[in-house]
């Protein structure tokens, strides 16, 4: 198992072995003191970063009781009469409920994925073949939300990454859930397949990353996508302003 926080090669450094009593042997006992406090603090981050993916992996699965405890609460009180405002008030923690069970659920996959105990197994893939089946699986949700779908993929022609496909669908489907959570309003989704530039263009026109309060729970699903992409060595980059946002992945 490997963490992010200690995938650094560097090359062990070596204790210095000397019989001299001078101030060669006390700077070699000196250097001897670093190498131990450096192997000393090595460890302890190895199990900082062990006991950290821990208690994330344990509180993602602990919260989960109150939420769904919470949302029985929410379904039988929809079943007395309210005010209007009491009916928006509750419709407004249902949303919540489903905003905070969403963030355990990437803050879970994220835990996984750097922890190295999501399975990866890259192999040449076919992207335009992916993304068409990514949309294809994507589309009845975008239609529920009532959203204008603008699709370009190519019918024929296509490029391969060196990349796992489960991977590269699973970052489509944060790209397309973003969408839907936080750039519905919007009512727009592009998503574009460019075989001669080799990449793949999502837009939206939501109000963008940095002007929705609710986009800023979007975080650690992006932080997943980057985290992938970059073990598949490509990248994503994004624009993003109060028109909407675009994600432009390609090779690093």
């Amino acid at each position: 198992m490997s963490f992010s926080a200690a995938t650094h090669s560097f090359p062990e450094p070596l204790s210095i072995q000397t019989d001299r009593m001078d101030e060669i042997d006390q700077l070699g006992d000196s250097f001897n003191w670093m190498i131990q406090q450096l192997e000393g603090s090595r460890k302890r981050a190895y199990e900082e970063e062990l006991l950290r993916h821990r208690l994330i992996a344990n509180l993602s699965h602990d919260l989960r009781t109150p939420l769904t405890i919470l949302r029985g609460h929410v379904t039988r009180l929809n079943k007395e009469p309210l005010s209007v405002e009491g009916q928006e008030s509750l419709t407004e923690i249902n949303h919540t409920i489903t905003r905070v069970g969403d963030l355990m659920d990437d803050l879970l996959t994220y835990t996984l994925v750097t922890s190295g105990k999501h399975p990866f197994d890259p192999a040449p893939t076919d992207i335009g073949r992916l993304v068409r089946a990514s949309v294809a699986a994507w589309y009845p949700v975008f239609e529920e939300q009532e959203i204008q779908l603008d699709v370009d993929l190519p019918a024929e022609e296509t490029f391969y990454w060196e990349a796992d496909p489960k991977w590269m669908t699973r970052v489509l489907d944060n790209l397309f859930q973003n969408i839907v959570r936080h750039a519905a309003e919007g009512r727009y989704a592009s998503i574009v397949v460019d075989v001669e530039q080799e990449q793949i263009l999502v837009a939206d026109r939501g109000p963008g990353i940095d002007n929705s309060s609710s986009m800023h729970g979007a975080g650690i699903g992006l932080s997943t996508c980057r985290y992938m992409l970059d073990k598949m060595k490509l990248k994503a980059d994004f624009v993003s302003n109060e028109k909407g946002t675009k994600v432009v992945i390609r090779r690093a």
